[in-house]
């Protein structure tokens, strides 16, 4: 095997199979949640592991997120580089609109790269969560099996990173209500007209509404219009639980683009815990939108 000319690390709301980012060798770092007062460290490698979690968001289990902190981060990439003997570090971490994760590896990669010699750690902020992430990781793959150096590669990963749009249709406002995204009289109303938000991951790597609209059906049909406007032809299409949603969403897509590339996949916990029931599409379009609630 010839000498790596860098090595891809990420944290777990990648939303990846832990086995396929072993195969890939993409050090991989576990986010972690709080979940009945005990805090639960996990990776998924099945989707009936994701199906379990959500099983239990439904039965109203109400877990909170915990960043990875800077020890841990040091730990992470400290493994990493002894490890692996050669090449450059490219880490991707869960969005800073989301997390202090970021900020955490941004800082602990800056105090350790002024001690280490011939090698760096490059940060790279995703801006974007789960399969989004996965979308980043996976060209890093290529571009690392291509024999692309560094500091190109991060070029590369930032371009795709903003123009990354992503599109997010949810079943149940409640865990919106329960983050603070939407007001409590917002959510009440909401569900009772049956209105379904329109997410986006602004520019920033922060969830806002874009837009609202009038039933599934109606949201479906809008998501549908910015992806034939950006003129797509790959999309990462993910869920968070099993639902009428769900299948809608991914029917009217593979109708409205049967030559598409549809990637599936399924939103870890991290994310599902703020979001909860819904549907995510994520795809390379227009750069990403300046807009904020």
């Amino acid at each position: 095997m010839c000498m790596k000319n860098f090595i891809i690390s990420t944290d777990s709301c990648v939303d990846l199979y832990k086995s396929y980012l072993n195969k890939q060798n993409v050090h991989c770092i576990t986010m972690k949640r709080i979940e009945k007062g005990e805090e639960v460290s996990e990776h998924y490698n099945s989707p009936e592991e994701y199906d379990a979690f959500y099983e239990a968001l439904k039965s109203g289990a109400l877990p909170t997120t915990v960043a990875i902190n800077p020890s841990e981060m040091q730990q992470h990439f400290e493994d990493i580089l002894s490890k692996e003997k050669h090449g450059d570090i490219i880490h991707i971490p869960l969005s800073s609109g989301l997390s202090v994760t970021c900020d955490n590896a941004v800082k602990v990669a800056a105090e350790m790269n002024a001690k280490l010699k011939g090698r760096k750690i490059y940060v790279v902020d995703s801006l974007v969560a789960s399969l989004g992430m996965g979308m980043l990781v996976e060209e890093l793959i290529t571009l690392r099996d291509k024999g692309v150096a560094a500091d190109q590669a991060v070029k590369r990963i930032e371009k795709l990173r903003d123009h990354m749009q992503t599109w997010i249709i949810v079943d149940d406002l409640f865990h919106l209500k329960r983050g603070g995204r939407i007001s409590g009289f917002k959510a009440t109303l909401g569900t009772f007209l049956g209105i379904k938000p329109i997410i986006v991951v602004n520019n920033k790597g922060k969830l806002v509404i874009e837009n609202r609209m009038r039933g599934s059906k109606n949201a479906i049909e809008y998501v549908l219009g910015k992806m034939e406007k950006m003129n797509t032809d790959t999309v990462y299409f993910a869920r968070t639980s099993k639902s009428k949603l769900f299948h809608e969403f991914h029917a009217a897509i593979m109708e409205k683009f049967p030559n598409m590339k549809i990637k599936n996949g399924i939103v870890g916990p991290i994310i599902g815990s703020h979001l909860g029931c819904g549907a995510v599409v994520f795809f390379e379009g227009e750069k990403r939108l300046d807009i904020h609630e």
